[in-house]
């Protein structure tokens, strides 16, 4: 009797570890989803995260038809890296089937791709209707990208709505974005394009958000034209802070005209050091 007790205890602890191990194991699709956050996380100090662990999860989730985990595995084929290779078939196959599901993320994915021929047929009407989807969701990714294409057909129809998205891309809280579509609508009045009468007060507004957003080109223009004051109040002090700040993102053109402006200045002497080290900062970047 005590040997058979002793059994159905060993019994009971064996079906006990059993079922935590199975309840360990994840099951759905977000129990899949959320074991790969798990495995991107160090839980131990030193302990480095499993990615290809997680990358086998992610695939089990995007299987399951698991909607993130299928736009997550879109993103990773499609850029590539940590031991994967860019393949953007698979990348718009899984950003397809996320789309399918509702996805404005994947939809924006798409139709940049179908607009480009990445990883399918070049297909502009429906690369529209991706963007439009997102678009009409208020997203500023989406309607910058579908108003570029619809520049890009620069018809009477066409032209309306393209400034209309640009100006709702520019207004929203996607400050990148907004700094793209605010010099996109700077180039559109600077040249007279998309059927609008040239501007270049108009254009100064708009590289002004760009340059505020942290485009570096705006910067550059808007500098300049800070310093020549022709469209805008004359303002050296404002317009070289600005040139500053274009040059300390590495942007080129602006960092060659600082130097140039230094060692030109009244103050030359003064400048010097400071012209060098942009000078050397731009002859390590042409050296890239």
């Amino acid at each position: 009797m005590k040997r058979c007790r002793c059994l159905l205890l060993a019994l009971l602890a064996a079906a006990g570890c059993e079922q935590e191990d199975t309840a360990a194991d994840p099951r759905t699709a977000d129990e899949m989803y959320a074991h790969v956050q798990y495995l991107l996380k160090p839980h131990v100090e030193g302990e480095k995260s499993d990615f290809a662990g997680a990358l086998q999860w992610l695939h089990k989730a995007a299987e399951a038809g698991h909607l993130q985990a299928q736009t997550d595995l879109g993103g990773i084929y499609l850029q590539g890296g940590k031991g994967v290779e860019s393949n953007p078939q698979e990348a718009f196959r899984w950003f397809s089937k996320a789309a399918e599901q509702g996805s404005n993320e994947a939809r924006i994915y798409l139709g940049t791709m179908l607009a480009a021929g990445q990883g399918c047929e070049q297909d502009l009407p429906k690369a529209q209707k991706m963007l439009r989807l997102a678009s009409d969701a208020n997203l500023p990714e989406a309607q910058y990208r579908l108003a570029m294409l619809l520049l890009q057909e620069d018809t009477a129809e066409t032209q309306p709505e393209a400034l209309d998205l640009l100006a709702r891309a520019a207004a929203g809280k996607s400050l990148h974005t907004a700094a793209l579509a605010a010099r996109s609508l700077g180039n559109i009045y600077a040249k007279g394009q998309a059927g609008v009468t040239p501007d270049m007060r108009q254009a100064a507004t708009w590289y002004r958000q760009a340059a505020r957003g942290g485009d570096a080109r705006s910067q550059l223009v808007y500098a300049i034209m800070l310093l020549d004051g022709e469209w805008v109040q004359k303002d050296e002090k404002q317009g070289m802070a600005m040139l500053r700040m274009a040059a300390g993102q590495d942007y080129p053109q602006a960092i060659a005209l600082l130097v140039n402006l230094l060692r030109n200045a009244p103050n030359a002497a003064d400048n010097e050091a400071e012209a060098a080290a942009w000078a050397e900062r731009l002859d390590s970047l042409r050296k890239k």
